[in-house]
């Protein structure tokens, strides 16, 4: 009920919110990739904390009409890892940050859903190479189930930090984190001397 009175899609805005708070991921005039946006409430918290002068882009399966009336926010309805979307990002792209909510479609089998979500994780981690400006940020969810310290590990490798967070707004019987990673370093081959 919260999230409505505030304007919100969905109440899962303030566990960016949180993030936000503690990292400071997006700032003022960023340019921010949505990834799994819907129902929007990600979207118009990074839209507030960019202003005028940033971007953000939305990409989900499910169209978010909503949105379209915020002018810095642009909507696309599609598979973020399609070819045809990542033509479209890369003409609008880098960009300063990618946050992603998104979540597979549960089976009620843990195993089978973390593993999916991991699957996200890893996608989106690729998407840093083509989409992600260097030093740019990283904020993921994924589901907690063993491959959650694999793709942190990964993380660290590939960025300045990165860490797992549960924030206050997750509910307890969640078994969701967040993966926030600060400062990526760029393409691999960017490292060879």
């Amino acid at each position: 009920m919260r999230a409505r009175k505030e304007g919100y899609g969905a109440r899962s805005v303030y566990k960016l919110e949180e993030i936000q708070r503690r990292f400071g991921v997006l700032k003022r005039g960023d340019r921010v990739l949505d990834i799994g946006a819907a129902p929007g409430s990600w979207s118009q918290l990074a839209a507030r904390i960019v202003g005028e002068n940033g971007a953000v882009f939305a990409v989900d399966l499910t169209p978010m009409d909503a949105l379209t009336q915020i002018g810095v926010i642009t909507t696309i309805t599609g598979d973020v890892f399609s070819p045809e979307i990542l033509g479209v990002l890369e003409g609008h792209g880098p960009f300063d940050a990618i946050i992603s909510d998104a979540a597979p479609r549960t089976t009620g089998n843990r195993s089978v859903d973390t593993a999916r979500s991991a699957e996200l994780v890893d996608r989106a981690i690729s998407l840093c190479y083509s989409l992600l400006v260097p030093r740019g940020n990283l904020v993921a969810k994924v589901f907690q189930g063993g491959e959650e310290q694999r793709l942190l590990a990964e993380l660290k490798t590939r960025f300045g930090s990165a860490r797992m967070v549960k924030p206050q707004a997750s509910r307890n019987e969640s078994f969701e984190t967040f993966l926030v990673a600060i400062g990526f370093r760029g393409r691999p081959d960017r490292f060879e001397a």
